[in-house]
């Protein structure tokens, strides 16, 4: 992979490219479309191009996080139960009467995902994988739901286990850390599981403990996207109240750095937690994307900074984001109706302990060359004089992804919506 620093003066903080590359393809599919601005307005939506445009699809959805469009086109949400949402009469939204529960299993809390053949639904609880038989248009599942994985170590602090597929099928599982800071569980968690699915499941599904560590190190991987080089890509939220005596102790407010990652099958499959953070902001620092060893650690656990920088032992971030941002959900932009082909969308969800708190946006990690070389906010909170501003927004952003229409769409499980983003003529904001 190429590495390229660019610093960008952009609204509300310093972004800062260090590295990365992809080709990808998208749920959904790309293709043109004539108009995708149809529905009303955002009113209070700031965007970073004036033929942006965000609206409301969809309302009334309780805490809804990862999405997943169905081959028909419907898009499917899991806020605890699967429903599906559809637009049948065209008029830019799914109305009540155009939404229906698919499938319910037990303490479903996140994860959703079609199978790369369209045959089956997955979704997940902090504990277990699920599924369901599709067919073709199906608005409710016909029968009960199927265990997949089971004995996923559960509870803790991060308890969203999200989904996705490769192009040979294989489904991976992120499961984050049990604390901020965790020494105790590394060999299960703070890691992404690869499981190969037989076509036959076994009674009860597949045990956690048989799936291959595809990557560890990794705090909580919430977004994880496949490229079309069947590379995964990351977004991690890095840890809290960091504190380094090496520079004058409290640093958490602008470390550590929010990383994309990328497991790429190059050097290790390590990651870095809890051994190693990245700098993101520090005065007397190397720089955004710097390894750092974590003093935080018992001494029997302690790295050296040399340890941490040596990408024999660490895989660096493809890319460092502000800290505290919490981005959740990552997707490659292959469409053509917006003017991100090629580009990484992130759906950020905010901070909770920063102050001022910065984050619930969508940004655009800008790809040239196959190196990231900027990030910036696309959609975000208006204040009262049209700027942008982060932290407050009553959207919380979780997971985004591409529609069949090339519009982006994303999920909100505070005010539990999903939004679509369109691009057409000039909209009043």
């Amino acid at each position: 992979m190429k590495s390229r620093a660019i610093f960008l003066a952009l609204p509300g903080a310093l972004f800062m490219a260090f590295a990365g590359c992809s080709s990808s393809d998208s749920p959904g599919g790309g293709g043109s479309a004539s108009t995708n601005c149809a529905g009303p307005v955002q009113d209070d939506a700031w965007v970073s191009d004036p033929k942006l445009c965000v609206h409301t699809f969809a309302s009334g959805l309780g805490e809804v996080r990862q999405m997943a469009f169905a081959p028909n086109g419907d898009l499917f949400v899991n806020n605890g139960r699967i429903i599906a949402l559809w637009d049948a009469d065209g008029s830019g939204t799914s109305e009540a009467n155009e939404q229906s529960p698919f499938g319910a299993a037990p303490g479903l809390n996140h994860g959703l995902a079609f199978s790369r053949d369209g045959r089956f639904v997955y979704a997940s609880s902090d504990t277990t994988v699920y599924r369901w038989a599709y067919t073709p248009g199906s608005r409710q599942a016909n029968g009960a739901a199927e265990v997949v994985v089971q004995g996923i170590p559960g509870g803790g602090s991060h308890s969203s286990r999200t989904l996705v597929f490769d192009s040979r099928g294989r489904l991976y599982v992120n499961v984050g850390s049990a604390e901020n800071i965790d020494t105790t569980n590394m060999a299960t968690r703070a890691q992404v599981r690869r499981f190969t699915i037989p076509e036959a499941l076994p009674s009860g599904g597949i045990d956690y403990a048989s799936g291959e560590v595809a990557a560890d190190g990794m705090r909580n991987e919430v977004g994880l996207y496949i490229d079309a080089q069947d590379r995964l890509w990351g977004v991690e939220n890095g840890r809290d109240n960091l504190a380094d005596p090496d520079f004058g102790g409290d640093i958490h407010t602008d470390n550590p750095g929010e990383e994309i990652n990328v497991v790429d099958g190059n050097g290790a499959s390590f990651f870095g937690y809890p051994y190693c953070y990245s700098e993101y902001a520090v005065s007397t620092g190397k720089g955004p994307g710097t390894e750092w060893a974590d003093p935080s650690m018992p001494d029997a656990l302690q790295k050296t900074d040399a340890w941490c920088a040596d990408r024999n032992n660490v895989h660096p971030p493809a890319f460092v984001m502000p800290a505290h941002w919490a981005p959740l959900g990552i997707v490659r932009y292959t469409g053509t109706s917006l003017p991100f082909a090629g580009d990484f969308i992130i759906a950020v969800h905010g901070s909770w302990n920063r102050s001022p708190a910065v984050g619930r946006l969508l940004a655009r990690a800008h790809v040239e060359n196959d190196t990231i070389v900027s990030v910036e906010p696309i959609v975000g909170q208006k204040d009262g004089t049209g700027r942008m501003i982060q932290g407050s927004w009553d959207a919380r952003p979780v997971d985004v992804r591409q529609g069949p229409d090339s519009a982006l769409y994303f999920s909100d499980d505070s005010g539990g919506r999903v939004f679509k983003v369109g691009y057409g003529q000039a909209a009043a904001h």
